[in-house]
Order: structure tokens, then sequence, then C-alpha cells
């Protein structure tokens, strides 16, 4: 039956009203929730700030072979303020710089890839990794995962960051319990202050180097609360002096540090198409790590591993995920790396 709105009663109307306002929220909601789920991007802008493949014929420079490889990437969410407890048990405050906050805001973009380490089958075509298997040394291939993929105990794997400007790579880790809390900070890259960290488009930072003896994490839980690692990435248009590390590499003025997290906001796109699932030739050649610094006698931000590496171009493999960080002009680009694990 059609009731006349005219003739209901003023609390009739009134819950009408507010049913309606309910489905109204609900239906935007949704469409909210849809538009973000849909949302995209391409490596166009992530991809063109690597060098162009260098053509013996420059007839051939426009072929098939040297087009640049275009991949789309979908947004998965966005990390904001990830900051932990300070030593005092107390957060902290939030920088107040005017100067800063007016500052222009700039998107700087940073590819990362998760592997995980598996024994080879017959057809992986890719470069191999060292692993050590009940005392022997086999070799396994690398396979890329989704950013959020839960390891269990017993996994090996990898990490691997590229720049789409130049700068200077930090990355700090710190255990996750169950609690919410947070282990010490260590630095695990670079190995010391005093080392060479500069990075550049199409330059690879393994993470652990692929040349230590075994370049893998080895997923181990040590305590029942722990949660995996919280990853912290930074990329700094200028060399970070205030960072004092112990003989360990574990960060004794932390505290000083943590306002970079809360000045960046990384949107986290991901690719979930079949290209590019294992660990190539071409990445090995262009990954830079710790040893391979160490090769090189003097530091230079035009070329930081010499010979031993060369840079990706183009054409060639794009990172699993792409973090597009908004932060004021002239300060560090923060990424935050989740690495889950369980028990």
């Amino acid at each position: 039956m059609i009731t006349n709105v005219k003739n209901q009663s003023p609390q009739k109307k009134q819950l009408r009203i507010l049913m309606i306002l309910i489905f109204c929220l609900f239906a935007l909601t949704a469409v909210v929730q849809n538009n973000a789920q849909t949302r995209s991007i391409t490596s166009d802008d992530f991809v063109k700030k690597r060098p162009v493949r260098k053509s013996v014929n420059p007839k051939t420079r426009n072929n098939r072979q040297t087009k640049n490889k275009r991949v789309t990437y979908k947004y998965i969410r966005q990390d904001k303020n990830i900051v932990p407890l300070t030593n005092n048990g107390s957060k902290p405050q939030s920088p107040n710089n005017t100067a800063d906050t007016q500052k222009p805001l700039k998107v700087s973009e940073v590819g990362v890839t998760m592997w995980k380490l598996r024994p080879s089958r017959s057809s992986d075509a890719g470069y191999k990794l060292p692993v050590l298997v009940n005392n022997l040394r086999e070799m396994w291939t690398a396979e890329r995962v989704n950013p959020d993929t839960p390891f269990q105990a017993g996994d090996r794997v990898r990490l691997a960051v590229e720049s789409s400007d130049a700068g200077f790579l930090y990355v700090i880790d710190r255990e996750t319990y169950s609690d919410g809390s947070y282990g010490e900070p260590f630095l695990i890259f670079p190995a010391s202050t005093e080392e060479d960290n500069s990075v550049q488009p199409g330059l690879l930072v393994d993470i652990p180097d692929q040349k230590e003896d075994l370049p893998y994490f080895l997923v181990n839980p040590k305590q029942a609360n722990y949660t995996g690692e919280l990853l912290t990435v930074i990329i700094s248009p200028k060399p970070l002096t205030n960072i004092k590390i112990d003989k360990d590499g574990k960060i004794k003025n932390f505290d000083e540090l943590i306002e970079l997290e809360t000045n960046s906001v990384a949107e986290i796109f991901n690719r979930n198409d079949a290209e590019d699932k294992i660990y190539t030739q071409a990445e090995a050649d262009s990954a830079c790590g710790s040893k391979t610094r160490q090769l090189v006698r003097e530091k230079s931000t035009q070329n930081p591993c010499g010979t031993q590496t060369r840079q990706l171009t183009r054409e060639e493999p794009l990172p699993q995920s792409i973090y597009r960080v908004k932060t004021q002009a002239g300060q560090p680009a923060v990424a935050f790396i989740k690495l889950n694990a369980r028990n």
C-alpha cells in the first residue's frame, strides 16, 4: 500500500528521513571503496627516469626491442604516519616547521620488489641464487610476491629497492610484535654511515646484496608474539649526517629521525600481471648493494658501483610495487614496507 507522506506522523517522517540518509551514506561508501579498488597508475612516470638503451645502430633505436616497458599498477592502500613509540614510551611530537609546511609538495616514486626463494624448476630461465639446505648449497629461483604476502618460518626472502630520483638511500629495520610494539631500530643499508649509499633511477639496491654468501633473510621468529618486520625506506636528496649507530648497526638517536616518518604520505600500487615473475640476469647485473660498493675505491654519485653494475633501462623489468610518496620539496621521501610473518 502506498502511503501519503503528508498524512504521516512527525515521528514516522523523521524515521523515513533517517533511513534515507543511512541509505545514501552506504551508497556513498560503496562508491568510494569501488573507486579506490579500481584506481590505477601506469609505470610511465617511473620508467621515463631510467636511461634509454644505447643502440649500436641508430636506425634500430625505435624497433620493438627498444620500446619503453609499460605496466599497470592497481591501488592497494595509503600509509601515513606509521610512527612507533619513542624510547621513553611516548608518542613523538609532530614537527611544527612553518617554513617546511609552506613548501610545495613533491611526488617521488619508490619501486619495491619482494622476492621469495624457492627450489628451481627445469622451466626456470632466471638468475639463480645460492641457498643453504641441510648444510648443502643449492641454486634456487627468486620469485616475486605481493608486498602483503604473509611469510612463514623457514621462508627465504629478499628485497629490491629502486628510486625514481637520484639521492641517498637508507633502510631501517625493526621487528614488529602482536601487541603493537616494535623492536630496536637497525640500519641495514648502508652497512655503515661511511659507506657510499647514493642511488639513481635504474639502479637496484638488493637487500641482502646478491654478493653475500647467502643472499637472503631467513624468516626465523624467536618470540611467540613476533609478527614480522617494518622496513623504513628513506630516499634523501642529501646525506643524513645526524644518523648515529653502534657497532651492531643499532640506531642510537632514532628519536631525532622519527619526524621523517610523520612528513610523508605513501600510496601503494601493485602490479598483477604475469610478467617479470622470476629474478632475471638483467636485474642481477643492476644490483648494487653494500658488498658491490666496497669494490669501488672512491665514492661517486655518477657511478657508485663502478663497472660492477649497470642501470636497468626503460625496456627491462619493472618493480612489483610502486610507492608514490608525497612530501615537501627538498625533504626526504619515506616509504614503509611491511614484512608479515606467521609462526
